[in-house]
């Protein structure tokens, strides 16, 4: 009887434990709201005091290098996320709308997948998600270059004259990415 309660304990406290987790990740995702990286116009910098949104050389999901300086000129948003990310995946939809939205007018998205193991199945990701913008397969030292991403989504939104204008870290609403490109334009 006795290795039952300790058992039942054990399970109690576990349980408490991930409740006690999940608890903190939703206030800090809260915290991660439009509101947290408001900056003004023009003073936007990443997470370690960059203004200059540094070049990359990455492979998209055909093997293909895709480099940076093909967005040069233009005014782009570069979004790093993963497809096990539940924020990440929620907010493709609003992106995709706006991506088509606003792509006439030479708005560039590209979406850097953090994941380390989705080359396989990241084809069915795009299609299950209708993703035309561009998606790359990043790395530690692109991560490292952008100020040490550290939470997914993060999304920059680079100016045609090359400058992080604003970053935004965590989950955006449709309205909100789009009122953050249509600054850009």
């Amino acid at each position: 009887m006795s290795s039952r309660k300790g058992i039942g304990a054990v399970a109690l406290i576990v349980a408490l434990v991930v409740v006690l987790a999940g608890a903190f990740l939703l206030y800090r995702s809260r915290q991660s709201g439009p509101e947290a990286t408001k900056t003004a116009p023009g003073t936007a910098t990443g997470p370690s005091g960059l203004r200059t949104a540094p070049p990359f050389s990455l492979p998209d999901t055909n093997g293909n290098i895709y480099s940076s300086a093909q967005l040069s000129g233009k005014p782009a948003v570069i979004n790093f996320f993963a497809t096990w990310c539940p924020p990440c995946k929620a907010e493709i939809p609003g992106f995709v709308e706006v991506y088509n939205k606003h792509r006439s007018k030479g708005f560039e998205l590209v979406g850097i997948s953090l994941d380390s193991d989705s080359r396989k199945s990241m084809p069915g990701f795009l299609m299950s998600n209708k993703i035309g913008y561009r998606i790359l397969f990043g790395d530690l030292a692109v991560s490292r270059a952008y100020g040490g991403v550290s939470s997914i989504p993060t999304t920059f939104f680079v100016g045609k004259d090359g400058e992080i204008k604003n970053v935004h870290v965590g989950y955006m609403d449709k309205d909100a990415f789009d009122k953050e490109v249509r600054k850009l334009l």
